[in-house]
């Protein structure tokens, strides 16, 4: 696609108060501005002219004039041209603007518009031209400066279009489309950090125009080959008590019946945060090398979130902004698939869409740029998660049930690397990778900094578990609980000895 079909690619119909009804960004216009902006007509912009019952008859009244020849249509020539031009006939509207300007050469409102539609017959020059008139006359506002920029553009004037833009949004900063145009173009000028903080301001205002921002800037970086790539291996050590896993009640979740197959038997899913061998080599643990600007590329499969028995098949993994994760859902209940961004330390849902019983779906981890963590949840079955950490080169890898990790063809030179769990501060470390050469880094987390709730692995109280040790339906009658096929054990009865909070293992 075109860079300036992109630019053209979005439209929204308007009727302002004089009944003249224009195409424009979707921001919010001026009350005295009147340039019909039409770039190109969208399947839905059509289908809503079509519906304006006032539309209808001027079509009507158009068509019968066009079978007949006639042009004269009624109203003073600047109320012609604005009839022809709102049904899209641009070239027969020009005459018409011609005719208003002969007749008050001061019409600042015919002079603004006939360069709109010298615009779309592609007389860029001419609407230029018209546009300066129009601007000596005293005509300004920021839709009007959007307009401009995109005519300056057309006519491969990529910096005069990039500072009409910006002018445009001086005076109306809340113009979305504007935001995603002044983004392509400084892509086009290799401003790639100026159009990055054009996504972030874009985000909150129009979440599609950010995305779409995003994926049209290159990525810092670049496949290549690497010839004699050295190694970094290591092992993530936690070391001191290892915290007790979390308990879910089944009975604040539906489908306590299907769920129940994995889970202690007494109405608890158990979540193991921390699965550690004999020394406390830490499992399911992030380890990112970063600053690594080209090398190997990027995995080309497609990442799975696969629900089996409300269970994630993963739970700690490496993402990259933007990329798309297929959910399988294998169960026989929905579930609805939440995720969320960290960003400075506010959590935020980016996405909530349900997943129908045994589908499929692909979900985007497009997030605010600048996002460190990325976590993928049911809202129904809060046990079934996955947490992400945002990585900016394939150089990433998971712990295995060792604690240990490799990373391969690494290109020469001195990085960071961290390591990330979601309930740990991360930790940092510096490794000079040689040529063709193994290096070691090895991490180690102290217990007593988890990030979890006390209350995390309650498992009683009768608010908790009367509902469920009755055994009986919500609605009344015996409930029937499907067979437990994995059972999992979870000592807790320390917890409430003394009365004290005993978050750790003995």
């Amino acid at each position: 696609m075109r860079f300036k079909d992109k630019i053209f690619s979005r439209k929204s119909f308007k009727r302002t108060s004089d009944n003249t009804i224009c195409s424009v960004p979707a921001t919010r216009r001026s009350s005295n501005f009147k340039v019909c902006s039409w770039l190109k007509a969208t399947a839905r912009g059509a289908f809503d002219f079509l519906l304006r019952p006032s539309l209808i008859s001027a079509a009507l009244l158009f068509a019968v004039l066009m079978a007949n020849g006639a042009w004269a249509l009624p109203g003073d020539p600047l109320d012609r041209a604005f009839r022809l031009s709102k049904q899209g006939h641009w070239q027969d509207s020009i005459p018409y603007f011609q005719k208003a300007l002969e007749t008050n050469p001061e019409n600042k409102l015919a002079q603004a518009n006939i360069g709109v539609a010298f615009s779309q017959v592609g007389k860029y020059k001419e609407a230029m031209h018209a546009y300066d008139s129009a601007l000596k006359m005293g005509y300004d506002s920021a839709d009007f400066r959007y307009m401009r920029g995109l005519t300056l553009l057309n006519l491969n004037l990529v910096d005069e279009a990039g500072q009409e833009m910006e002018t445009a949004l001086k005076m109306n900063p809340l113009m979305p489309q504007t935001l995603y145009d002044l983004g392509l173009i400084y892509i086009l000028q290799h401003r790639s950090k100026d159009a990055m903080a054009l996504v972030k301001k874009l985000y909150r205002r129009n979440h599609m125009l950010s995305e779409k921002l995003f994926h049209e800037i290159p990525s810092s970086y670049k496949v290549s080959s690497v010839d004699n790539g050295g190694t970094l291996t290591g092992t993530v050590i936690l070391k001191g008590r290892k915290p007790k896993p979390r308990a879910f009640h089944l009975i604040h979740s539906p489908n306590i019946q299907f769920c129940g197959r994995i889970s202690d038997g007494k109405g608890h899913r158990i979540l193991y945060d921390f699965i550690t061998g004999p020394a406390g080599e830490l499992q399911e643990t992030v380890i990112a090398i970063r600053g690594i600007k080209k090398g190997k590329p990027y995995n080309q499969k497609m990442q799975v979130f696969h629900i089996d028995r409300c269970r994630a098949n993963n739970y700690a993994i490496g993402i990259v902004n933007g990329e798309d994760i297929l959910i399988e859902n294998t169960d026989p209940i929905r579930h609805e698939i939440a995720t969320y961004q960290f960003y400075k330390s506010k959590v935020r849902q980016t996405s909530n869409k349900a997943v129908t019983p045994r589908a499929s779906q692909v979900r985007s981890a497009f997030v605010k740029p600048g996002s460190e963590e990325f976590i993928m949840k049911c809202n129904l079955h809060p046990f079934l998660q996955t947490h992400g950490l945002f990585v900016d080169n394939p150089y990433y890898t998971i712990t295995d049930k060792n604690g240990r990790f490799n990373i391969d063809g690494i290109p020469p030179g001195t990085y960071e690397v961290t390591a990330w769990h979601p309930y740990l501060e991360a930790s940092h470390g510096t490794i000079t990778i040689e040529a063709g050469k193994p290096a070691t880094l090895n991490f180690e987390f102290d217990s007593a900094e988890i990030r979890r709730k006390l209350y995390t692995n309650d498992t009683k109280g009768y608010r908790f578990n009367t509902w469920f040790d009755s055994g009986e339906n919500f609605y009344g009658g015996k409930r029937i609980d499907d067979p437990v096929e994995i059972l999992q054990t979870f000592d807790n009865s320390d917890r409430y000895a003394d009365e004290e909070l005993k978050p750790f293992e003995d």
